[in-house]
C-alpha cells in the first residue's frame, strides 16, 4: 500500500500545473517561464508602472537580462523598472 501512496503523490505533483509567475521572481524564473506566463505578467507589471517604454522593447530588455548568468539573481519587479526607465541613447 505505501508504495501505491508514493506513486499517487509523485504522479499528483509532476501533474500539478507550475505557480504563475510573480513580479518578486527571479530573472531565472523568466527565462523558464512560458510566453503566455511572460506576457501576463508584463500586463501585471504595465498597469502597476507609469509606462516610459514600450512594451517590444522592455521585453526585449528583460529577455536580454535573463540571458546574462550574472544577473540570474535579480527579482524580475527591479530589471522591469530599470528596462521601463531606458531611452533609446541608453542602448548605444
Amino acid at each position: 500500500m505505501p508504495v501505491r501512496y508514493l506513486l499517487i503523490l509523485i504522479l499528483g505533483s509532476v501533474a500539478m500545473p507550475a505557480l504563475a509567475l510573480q513580479p518578486q521572481d527571479t530573472l531565472r524564473d523568466w527565462r523558464a517561464a512560458t510566453g503566455a506566463d511572460r506576457d501576463r505578467l508584463l500586463q501585471q507589471l504595465e498597469k502597476s508602472s507609469d509606462g516610459g517604454a514600450p512594451r517590444k522593447d522592455v521585453l526585449s530588455c528583460l529577455d536580454d537580462a535573463a540571458s546574462m548568468n550574472a544577473h540570474a539573481d535579480l527579482t524580475i519587479s527591479e530589471v522591469f523598472m530599470a528596462c521601463t526607465k531606458r531611452t533609446p541613447e541608453d542602448s548605444i
